[in-house]
């Protein structure tokens, strides 16, 4: 791609940073919105953005820059598959989970950080916003910058790997990231155990599992499916004293739905303390007798979950409301419900976002860093 002409293209594929950061530049200057992707896996997740007057496909900046001890650096276009191969060269494996079904599908780097992508393990491993060193973003003017004071000053002293995180793209362009790294696990094993009541006592074990996870299919009861990962003795041990000691438990070979999100017609994601999960399902079990549509409940057992709404094509938007207001009735002590995944319509019938307290701070920050508001307009979290 040659930037000497007058025109700005609509699509865009810039070779590198410098590249990228004049693409910005000149978008800014013409006052044009900006949407980036790279692999695509989360283009259907949070509102569908207009069509902006500049796409930007950052999958060619995917060099991997550098892999020095316990980190990994890689341009934002990199594949996190590719992340994979990589560090397991070393007998390494990238600290923070991911959603497996969005890495098959071809997630990269800058995509993942840009939506706080997590997945099941999160019990014994941090976050990814706990796991970005560094990043190199570019702003909505072009400036590159390693540090929030370069988007703006007040942001001094703010951490940038916190500010991108999760923002959808809507403070800076992601261009490149460095990530920890963590030694991979001998091995894994599971435990499928009935219900749901053994669950909460699994968070605060002698030995917490690496991951607890709570399945309701649709139509079925609830159970609950343990991880355990480390050395081979460890494993074993670990799942022959939970065999023992909790009726009904089983170890079991790893599920075909671990690690992939809950994606049906429409998807909320849940907030709930963990002592209110037995309501959550008995209401979900309420609802889904209700609507009429089938209902898949998918989390972990800290709370955080994804209710999957199988309505049909022609009327998705009434199962979504129905649930979405059901849902939010308990109040916000009891459960946070916001949609994230839904065909195009269903987000202008539904009130997609319900309460957000901290909505005015995430407008004021925005208009910080991105002034015109040319940045992904209304993709950020309340909309922002």
């Amino acid at each position: 791609m040659s930037l000497t002409t007058d025109a700005l293209p609509r699509l865009a594929g810039p070779r590198g940073i410098a590249e990228l950061s004049e693409l910005m530049a000149r978008a800014h200057a013409e006052n044009r919105t900006v949407a980036v992707f790279g692999g695509g896996t989360a283009f259907d997740d949070h509102p569908p953005a207009s069509t902006p007057g500049l796409l930007i496909d950052l999958t060619s900046i995917a060099e991997v820059a550098d892999q020095s001890g316990d980190t990994i650096r890689a341009g934002a276009g990199t594949r996190i598959s590719a992340l994979t191969r990589f560090a397991a060269q070393s007998g390494q494996e990238i600290l923070a989970d991911l959603p497996r079904d969005r890495i098959d599908a071809g997630a990269t780097l800058g995509g993942m950080i840009s939506t706080a992508a997590t997945g099941p393990r999160s019990l014994r491993r941090p976050r990814l916003a706990e796991t970005v060193e560094s990043v190199t973003v570019i702003a909505a003017d072009g400036t590159i910058a390693r540090t929030a004071g370069g988007l703006h000053p007040d942001l001094g002293r703010r951490a940038l790997p916190r500010l991108v995180t999760g923002s959808w793209g809507t403070r800076a362009i992601i261009a490149e990231a460095e990530i920890r790294l963590t030694e991979r696990p001998e091995t894994q094993g599971f435990v499928w155990i009935p219900g749901t009541e053994a669950a909460c006592d699994l968070l605060t074990a002698r030995r917490v599992p690496d991951a607890v996870v709570i399945e309701r299919p649709p139509g079925s009861p609830a159970a609950t499916v343990v991880q355990f990962e480390g050395d081979n003795d460890d494993v074993v041990g670990e799942i022959d004293h939970l065999a023992d000691r909790i009726p009904g438990a089983t170890p079991c070979a790893e599920p075909e739905w671990w690690g992939r999100r809950a994606r049906l017609a429409a998807t909320i994601e849940l907030s709930a303390a963990p002592s209110f999960i037995p309501t959550l399902i008995d209401a979900v079990t309420r609802l889904e007798t209700t609507i009429g549509y089938p209902l898949q409940l998918r989390g972990s057992a800290t709370g955080v979950f994804e209710l999957g709404i199988g309505a049909p094509e022609s009327e998705p938007g009434v199962a979504t409301r129905v649930a979405l207001e059901h849902l939010r009735s308990f109040g916000l002590h009891c459960i946070a419900a916001r949609l994230i995944h839904a065909p195009a319509p269903v987000w202008d019938e539904v009130d997609a976002w319900g309460p957000q307290p901290g909505r005015q701070g995430l407008v004021e920050l925005k208009s910080l860093v991105d002034p015109r508001g040319i940045l992904a307009p209304g993709r950020g979290i309340a909309g922002v």
